[in-house]
């Protein structure tokens, strides 16, 4: 077996870290939808990224990391799924949203809104993804560091 040195291990065990983190910490990808509207259909609850054809995929996966007209120092970007009842209709919807570091994620359920809109559910969360059902960004991560952290023991013996 090869043995690659304490320095060696050590730059093998950081840039496989780099690689499992890399897509988490650059760009925040979110579901983008709502339906409310034509071909929103889609967006409804239980929601099947696999169903989702090319073009749907491309126009409603969308970077949500732009900071543009955010007004505080403390946002950040985060996916936001919001379910409301508007005038009796049921409308799902998923977007990107900038909210203070410090907020719960449920603090959007609390938001005030017009008597005829009732909110039913509201959460925001800061994975790819994460606001078209089950995140598995996390899920993979505490997965593959333990896995990682064996393979180096082995390696770096």
């Amino acid at each position: 077996m090869t043995s690659y040195g304490s320095t060696g291990c050590l730059l093998l065990g950081l840039f496989s870290l780099l690689l499992v983190f890399n897509s988490a910490s650059a760009v925040l990808r979110c579901w983008r939808c709502s339906t409310d509207v034509s071909n929103g259909e889609f967006c409804n609850d239980p929601f099947e990224p696999s169903t989702i054809s090319e073009q749907q995929r491309y126009w409603s996966y969308v970077n949500c990391t732009y900071s543009v007209g955010v007004k505080s120092v403390n946002a950040r970007p985060v996916c936001k799924k919001l379910v409301q009842e508007v005038y009796g209709k049921r409308v799902v919807s998923r977007s990107c949203f900038y909210e203070d570091v410090d907020d719960p994620s449920d603090k959007c359920a609390m938001d005030q809104t017009s008597s005829y809109i009732k909110t039913v559910y509201c959460r925001t969360c800061t994975t790819d993804g994460c606001n078209g059902g089950t995140g598995s960004a996390p899920l993979a991560a505490l997965i593959l560091i333990p896995l990682l952290l064996a393979g180096f023991r082995q390696i770096c013996k």
